[in-house]
């Protein structure tokens, strides 16, 4: 691949309507440098399930269910690595507390019944979840990308993110995934005040208070109120 060849690429992805036309241009100019399948997704913390935070799915269909269905996101040391940098790398360069465990040996293990045995990470920041990350992958036992071409794949990938956001953003409501009343819970959540505390400030019943924050907790896929708090306050749906 040439410079000119992402240039193009970047280009492109001004005419991409929906995420289907970007995944697809996007596979297309990866296999140049090597790569046969990609994904991006946010990067769940904190008990967050996977599948809601797809946005692009260009992994081999047998591996994504499985990797989902056995929750794989949260001993994989790639995934784990990807919450907690924003330096793109080789997945051989994850480090080994992470990569050595015997479970993200396994989940490396059995992706390779699939094709996939090496790959390139592309953190990047991201106003949907804590963090995204672009995972390209290759059937190649080792990737050697040189510098240049990981700053090839790193330009794509910020593109694409940056289209997937703004795709995302024009389907979506103008008010997000929380309601008046759901960011109200979650406000005097924060304010330290419990459901019963909220109840009477607002009117409402005890039941109905934790009904809206559960409610809360799902739209954002987490376990705890606090989580659901933080990533209102992420999102700038809240300002506490």
């Amino acid at each position: 691949m040439i410079d000119s060849d992402v240039f193009d690429f970047v280009e492109r992805c001004r005419n991409h309507a929906t995420a289907g036309s970007l995944l697809s241009d996007l596979l297309n100019a990866a296999k140049k440098l090597g790569f046969e399948h990609l994904i991006l997704s946010g990067v769940p913390l904190g008990g967050q399930k996977l599948a809601p935070m797809i946005e692009l799915n260009g992994w081999p269909r047998g591996w994504f269910e499985r990797y989902v269905e056995a929750e794989h996101a949260a001993v994989d040391g790639v995934c784990i690595y990807s919450a907690k940098t924003l330096k793109p790398f080789l997945w051989s360069e994850v480090p080994a507390k992470w990569s050595e465990t015997e479970a993200s040996r396994r989940v490396a293990g059995e992706a390779t019944e699939f094709g996939i045995r090496s790959g390139f990470a592309v953190p990047m920041l991201s106003v949907h979840h804590w963090q995204s990350v672009l995972s390209f992958a290759s059937s190649a036992k080792s990737c050697e990308l040189p510098r240049r071409q990981q700053a090839q794949l790193v330009t794509m990938a910020i593109y694409a993110g940056m289209i997937v956001q703004a795709l995302s953003d024009d389907d979506k409501d103008g008010d997000g995934p929380l309601t008046d009343r759901e960011k109200e819970v979650l406000l005097w959540a924060a304010a330290g005040k419990t459901s019963s505390e909220t109840s009477q400030i607002l009117g409402l019943a005890e039941r109905t208070v934790k009904w809206h924050a559960a409610r809360a907790r799902e739209a954002f896929g987490v376990a705890t109120t606090t989580q659901a708090i933080v990533e209102a306050v992420r999102r700038r749906l809240i300002h506490p």
